[in-house]
């Protein structure tokens, strides 16, 4: 299902907005925090007491003339992108074929995005299958690959998603949580933001991000939510040109996916658009595609799990500088929302650590499967700004510990199941589809 699309009456470019805007932003919520004792903080930034991010010295780089390897985004039930970045001026090319086929290879077209970086459509693809792929870099072979393509509504009954977030930092524990990533079977990863700190810079991108999960991403598609730290640097347009998403509306960084009978939603919290800042007032082209969207996929039988996700969480217990609150109104808002249209699960991060709520609806704890669960899911492996995690009645689990998040949907149950940097579980939890106030158990 395509998600049905409303136009606004204000055109916002998704670059609009300054650096300088963002930066006195966090320099007034940290202000903020200082006064209440939580920091004393220096004006060039957080200050000494918080470290910074680091670059992720046990992982090699990607061999020349690449910069980044190919990594898949976008993908869908006949079509994806690939993209990539190598060093100076080069012809570039990709081919592809599915997996295991007699026909012969396709050559894609590729365009270039600029500072090296690469994309190349690939169109005609069968449902729910591997395709192999190679990109050539002056003359260089990265490659073969393989990907699967999403499946056709209603085909398969199952779907393994990666959740993480917050970590892009270069740290030990982001390193270690990568590679325990790669040694899952995912079908697709979603990103709740801030992939690249400190500032979504190239550099930081190439490094803290394709560097560290370069083998997962050859062959796992990923799709982002934009994060405060990821539109920093030429507010955003490193990362504008590092993703490729299915855009709601055009030059915006909110869209919608299907996967089988699961809707995604990846919402923006983070650019410094009238799009964004929208969501407070509970207006704006964000807010009215986000109800539009949801209000359709209620009356689509082919969709069984709604699922949301974005940076800003509506619900966080997280204590000390990591506890920056919702912003834009958020909390006030978007639960309404989900309550009103089904959604099964809200996932977000900015707070550095992880944790889940227990079914919620207006703000209290419902039975299971009578309201939407909230995860935070910022510990990813960036620094564990969070001092402690305090609880609420609509607390189910919470840890400062570094991590990540299955999450698997078998049927009417989706499994969770979040994950440390030593392969134990964190915490386990079952979800059932959210039926509705009216149903039974439900009511008031």
């Amino acid at each position: 299902m395509r998600a049905a699309q409303k136009a606004g009456t204000r055109g916002i470019s998704r670059r609009s907005g300054t650096i300088d805007a963002a930066r006195a932003a966090d320099f007034r919520r940290i202000g903020r925090l200082a006064l209440l004792g939580v920091a004393t903080l220096g004006a060039s930034g957080l200050g000494a007491c918080v470290p910074k991010p680091v670059n992720p010295v046990p992982v090699a780089p990607a061999p020349a003339p690449f910069a980044r390897t190919p990594y898949v985004q976008n993908a869908g039930i006949h079509e994806a992108t690939v993209l990539w970045m190598t060093h100076g001026e080069a012809v570039d090319s990709l081919r592809f074929r599915p997996s295991g086929a007699s026909a012969a290879w396709q050559a894609a077209p590729v365009t270039d995005r600029g500072r090296g970086v690469r994309a190349a459509r690939l169109v005609g693809l069968p449902a729910d299958a591997a395709v192999e792929y190679e990109v050539y870099g002056r003359s260089i072979r990265s490659g073969p690959w393989t990907f699967r393509t999403a499946p056709e509504a209603g085909t398969r009954d199952t779907l393994r998603v990666l959740l993480f977030g917050d970590s892009g930092w270069g740290s030990e524990a982001q390193i270690r949580l990568a590679r325990r990533m790669e040694r899952m079977e995912w079908d697709l990863a979603i990103h709740v933001g801030d992939i690249a700190y400190y500032d979504g810079s190239e550099t930081d991108f190439t490094d803290r991000h394709f560097r560290v999960y370069s083998r997962m991403l050859t062959r796992v598609p990923f799709f982002p939510s934009v994060g405060n730290h990821d539109v920093r640097a030429d507010d955003g347009a490193s990362y504008d040109r590092a993703f490729d998403w299915p855009e709601a509306v055009a030059g915006t960084r909110f869209y919608s996916f299907r996967w089988n009978s699961v809707l995604f939603l990846a919402l923006d919290t983070s650019s410094h658009t009238e799009d964004v800042e929208g969501l407070s007032e509970g207006s704006g082209r964000q807010y009215e595609w986000l109800e539009q969207t949801l209000q359709t996929a209620q009356t689509d039988p082919t969709v069984k799990w709604i699922v949301v996700y974005g940076h800003h969480p509506p619900y966080s217990h997280a204590v000390g500088i990591s506890g920056h609150g919702p912003p834009y109104g958020i909390r006030t808002n978007l639960p309404p929302l989900f309550d009103r249209y089904g959604v099964d699960l809200m996932a977000a991060g900015h707070d550095h650590h992880y944790e889940r709520s227990v079914a919620v609806r207006d703000r209290r704890p419902v039975p299971d499967g009578c309201g939407p669960v909230y995860i935070v899911q910022g510990a990813g492996g960036a620094s564990q700004y969070a001092r402690d995690v305090g609880s609420s009645p609509i607390s189910a689990f919470a840890s400062r510990d570094y991590s990540f998040t299955e999450l698997l949907f078998v049927g009417d149950r989706l499994y969770g199941r979040t994950i440390g940097v030593d392969g134990a579980t964190q915490d386990e939890f079952t979800i059932r589809p959210y039926a509705g106030p009216e149903a039974p158990g439900c009511g008031e």
